[in-house]
């Protein structure tokens, strides 16, 4: 069985067809940073205390029905894009020996931290130890590099932080 130039795997059969077989690279599905301690032992703890504080002092007193549902879909909006950001794979690219058939002269580089050819606009992110594409920063607080895939679910986050720590302040203060 030899590999083709599609990646297809293709075998000649007893009576001279060819018979051919697909091959596909496994997707990633979650990811893990390595800051991921403080994520669980830090990030989310925070979140879910400050929360539960509003919840309980804020909250359950009784406010207006409509202040608790814009409260409460706030909160869950926030858990669910540091989710996002946390365990979604942030432009994470494959090692190439060399540089892939078809790409234009110049447009892949050799990285000798990474050992491996990137494209342009993809950087090594040594606290990952992997090429991330359109590479911005590496966040402890969510505990994974951020990339071209979670920048969106990033940006949300840290929106929705601001959004939610002021309106915690305001009703735990009282203002609303």
């Amino acid at each position: 069985t030899a590999p083709s130039s599609n990646g297809s795997a293709a075998a000649a059969g007893g009576n001279g067809a060819i018979r051919t077989r697909s091959v596909h690279r496994r997707k990633i599905d979650y990811v893990v940073g390595p800051y991921w301690p403080m994520l669980l032992c830090i990030t989310y703890p925070l979140i879910f205390s400050v929360s539960a504080w509003t919840f309980v002092s804020a909250i359950l007193p009784g406010r207006h029905p409509l202040v608790t549902l814009v409260w409460a879909t706030l909160t869950l909006g926030l858990i669910y894009a540091l989710f996002g950001v946390a365990f979604r794979d942030p432009g994470i690219l494959p090692r190439h020996r060399t540089p892939p058939v078809g790409s234009g002269r110049g447009e892949w580089r050799w990285n000798d931290q990474a050992q491996t050819y990137r494209p342009r606009g993809a950087i090594y992110d040594p606290d990952c130890a992997v090429v991330i594409e359109d590479f911005d920063h590496t966040c402890p607080w969510t505990g994974t590099g951020i990339g071209r895939k979670n920048m969106p679910s990033f940006q949300a986050f840290v929106a929705l932080v601001f959004i939610c720590l002021i309106m915690d302040i305001l009703l735990l203060t009282a203002a609303v």
